[in-house]
């Protein structure tokens, strides 16, 4: 069997590339905006950003990036409809590159229905390469198996065609193959959610908040493991009474669990912040804690297993993090000593919790440990690894 053929070297700074996707301060797309514009290293860069369907910001963005200048307008969208709102984001999209009338050398998606656009574009000349970045893959997106077998088959048709596909963690390639899908090994990038610099703001170990716990992400009654936390937090209080949990989310907080906070007695015990739209204030909140919180559930086919994880976030804040065996991320965090890896057990987070809160040695050994492997994160590692290995020099 024949090498892969290597890719022929091409200059981020001569070419043009479109961004099309997630708008979300979550969404990683942003990120590789900013990379690409610091500098800048590509000079003519436009992202088109859409709402996702849970977020409470709701509008489409167009940000064009050339030259050093720079030029952003922004359309209004309502509540998310299903299908109407993926069309939605595919005519907004079109409607932009009519504004622009411009040819792309890069085009580089997140969501299906826009990586099936880029590969439309492709086919009629207005764009060269296509990148599918698979940021949260769902192997039961749907409980109707009938949308959920055409969601699959969109992503299969999607990933053979696109010229690259990155995957943020590598169990997204392997669930794949499992499918039957074959894909040439040059073609598949693993491309995690990066850490920008600017995230690596860190206030000193001794200003952050004594007994205090941050629990970030989705927080829903099945699979984000915040029953789990309700279980484990009493017997965290018996032995440190003053213990705070701070809970930022992206919707509003559920009614059943806000009900189920009070039956427990332990409203003193939380500080529900929502949805911190700020990216910025969002890592302040982050970094004023001490232990941080990704206790997903290994429930069958959670697409935790399948993508990466607010531990990153936690760790480029010196936050260690406490973290089960279902997200790829804890083999990474066990390995360097950046928090502690346990199953979805009660007592086993209670332990570990209080390890963290008690322990003044243990914490700054992982706090130490998790600012060094941020550092393996960051977007100035991430996205270059990344085009070198697509024979672009970044």
């Amino acid at each position: 069997m024949g090498r892969d053929p290597e890719p022929a070297k091409k200059r981020l700074a001569d070419m043009r590339v479109l961004i099309v996707g997630g708008n979300n301060a979550a969404c990683a797309l942003p990120d590789l905006l900013r990379f690409l514009t610091d500098g800048p290293r590509a000079e003519d860069v436009i992202f088109v950003g859409h709402p996702f369907p849970e977020d409470f910001v709701r509008r489409s963005e167009v940000q064009v990036r050339r030259g050093g200048r720079q030029r952003e307008w922004s359309i209004k969208r309502g509540q998310h409809h299903g299908l109407l709102s993926w069309l939605g984001d595919i005519f907004a999209t079109l409607l932009a590159l009519l504004i622009l009338r411009r040819a792309y050398d890069l085009y580089v998606a997140s969501s299906l229905h826009l990586v099936l656009l880029g590969l439309v574009l492709e086919s009629v000349g207005i764009v060269k390469c296509t990148v599918c970045w698979t940021h949260d893959y769902h192997p039961r997106r749907f409980g109707n198996s009938f949308l959920n077998s055409a969601h699959l088959k969109l992503d299969e048709f999607c990933v053979k065609h696109v010229d690259y596909c990155w995957d943020v963690v590598p169990t997204i390639a392997e669930h794949r193959h499992q499918r039957g899908i074959k894909l040439a090994p040059h073609k598949v990038l693993t491309v995690g959610d990066p850490v920008p610099a600017e995230q690596m703001d860190l206030i000193p170990a001794e200003e952050v908040p004594a007994a205090s716990i941050i629990n970030s992400g989705a927080v829903e009654e099945a699979g984000y493991g915040f029953n789990l936390l309700l279980e484990a937090l009493p017997h965290v209080i018996r032995k440190e009474p003053k213990t705070k949990v701070t809970v930022t989310t992206y919707k509003g907080f559920p009614e059943n669990l806000r009900h189920r906070i009070r039956e427990l007695g332990l409203e003193a015990h939380f500080s529900l912040r929502g949805y911190i739209a700020d990216e910025l204030e969002y890592v302040r909140v982050v970094q004023r804690h001490r232990v941080g919180l990704a206790i997903y559930e290994p429930i069958p086919n959670t697409h935790k297993r399948y993508s990466d994880s607010r531990a990153k976030v936690y760790a480029a804040q010196g936050v260690p993090v406490i973290i089960t065996r279902v997200s790829p991320i804890a083999a990474e965090i066990e390995a360097a000593g950046a928090g502690i890896v346990i199953d979805h057990e009660k007592e086993q987070l209670a332990e570990a919790i209080l390890k963290l809160l008690t322990d003044d040695d243990f914490y700054r050994r992982c706090r130490d440990n998790a600012i060094n492997l941020a550092q393996q994160y960051l977007a100035d590692k991430v996205f270059p690894a990344a085009f070198r290995r697509m024979g672009i020099e970044s």
